[in-house]
């Protein structure tokens, strides 16, 4: 796992350099060559906030329209998909695409490569869940409210956001590499954007090595 964030380091701050500040995903998934190991965030498991809050909240996926934003290797869409749900998942790098293919070739979520800035037209206010975990912390400052912007479109009326993400206090340092710990303040554009903040949890992440701060959103529109 050093290994693997300090070879994320290295890609970013190349990427960066460039001007390109979402280049480094693919990179590092064509770099994997079909080892998760290499993807720190690839648990090749369903994650569990997720599983935690649709248990918890015994909210209604059956049959809904669900949109799993940069679902990386596709467990989190599939745990979806087999409660019912008819899910789309996209991500940016054709290499984790092609790898969730070859995980679940008989898959019933619709894969897609897409950019979060240039999604397609037919998915604004399309979708009654939209699932972001982990994208928009793994995006610099300067692109972060435009994301936000664009994963509010997706919400369809009445439809649901579910954000986790890693948290911090207004007055503590992001981090200078991904993933970058995001303030509520960041998080209040989601309402500004059409939706309402039905939940806020501040929590410490005990399942993962170094216990980060979480935060885990529920919005509405």
């Amino acid at each position: 796992m050093t290994n693997s964030r300090s070879r994320i380091r290295e890609l970013v701050q190349a990427s960066y350099q460039q001007g390109d500040y979402t280049g480094w995903f693919e990179a590092l998934y064509a770099e994997a060559n079909g080892n998760a190991d290499a993807i720190p965030w690839a648990d090749r498991g369903l994650n569990y906030w997720l599983s935690d809050w649709i248990e918890k909240s015994n909210v209604v996926v059956q049959d809904r329209q669900v949109l799993v934003v940069g679902c990386g290797l596709g467990d989190d869409a599939e745990y979806l998909a087999k409660l019912g749900a008819k899910v789309t998942a996209f991500d940016l790098s054709q290499t984790a695409i092609d790898w969730c293919h070859q995980r679940f070739p008989d898959s019933q979520v619709n894969y897609q490569v897409a950019d979060l800035f240039t999604a397609p037209a037919e998915w604004k206010l399309s979708f009654d869940l939209v699932i972001e975990i982990y994208t928009i912390q793994a995006l610099p400052a300067n692109i972060r409210p435009n994301a936000i912007e664009c994963i509010s479109n997706f919400v369809a009326p009445n439809g649901k956001l579910l954000v986790v993400c890693r948290g911090r206090n207004l007055e503590d340092l992001a981090g200078e590499n991904p993933p970058f710990a995001l303030t509520q303040a960041e998080l209040n554009r989601f309402t500004n954007d059409g939706l309402d903040l039905v939940s806020f949890e501040d929590f410490i992440d005990t399942l993962e090595s170094g216990s980060p701060r979480r935060f885990r959103l529920v919005y509405q529109r």
